[in-house]
């Protein structure tokens, strides 16, 4: 689990890169402070820094210092020994990559899941995965649904909006850093790309 910047521990000097395997392309890439990374839930963040710090009981150990973009409040600080936390981090995607996922948004099949909790944990996963596909398939089906049950009258369910928020969060999180925009312009600049 990422500590949160406050918790207790000591600093020494830090190493200023580390080999990180990316599931998209299979390839090495060294991360640098400045580098700006997506890291599961958090959306874009930035390494602000590689130390070596000790938190609680446990040894010194080396550790990712990720800033998300747009929350400067929060530092999370990941550890570079740990497997399963570097994989959530993921390379940003290109301005050339998010046009073409943009371009091939209505295209993209809409997966809704009718069983609540099925639905729930897939979802999740997702989320977790990070898929932009599978996020935008998900965020269309549940934008679809929330659109049938308002012209019904009636809301979507409180999870069901959560989940929705979080997949918008973390889309709009990363087009907004690529693409130079402030993540509340990114809905405008798609429509208009459909538009076109």
């Amino acid at each position: 689990m990422p500590l949160k910047h406050g918790q207790k521990g000591g600093n020494t000097a830090g190493v200023y890169h580390y080999a990180l395997r990316t599931r998209a392309k299979k390839e090495v890439t060294m991360l640098k402070i400045g580098e700006k990374v997506l890291y599961g839930a958090a959306g874009a963040c930035t390494v602000t820094e590689i130390c070596t710090r000790k938190f609680g009981e446990a040894g010194e150990r080396e550790y990712y210092v990720l800033m998300p973009v747009h929350d400067a409040r929060t530092t999370l600080y990941v550890p570079v020994d740990s497997e399963a936390l570097r994989a959530k981090m993921k390379r940003l995607l290109s301005v050339e990559e998010i046009e073409k996922l943009i371009a091939s948004m209505p295209q993209e099949e809409a997966l809704w899941i009718a069983d609540e909790k099925a639905r729930q944990e897939t979802y999740k996963g997702m989320l977790r995965r990070g898929d932009r596909r599978e996020l935008i398939g998900m965020a269309k089906a549940l934008y679809s649904h929330r659109q049938k049950l308002t012209a019904a009258g009636r809301r979507l369910h409180v999870a069901d909006e959560r989940l929705f928020k979080e997949a918008e969060k973390l889309l709009c999180d990363e087009f907004a850093v690529v693409l130079n925009l402030k993540p509340s312009e990114v809905m405008g600049f798609i429509a208009g790309k459909l538009k076109e």
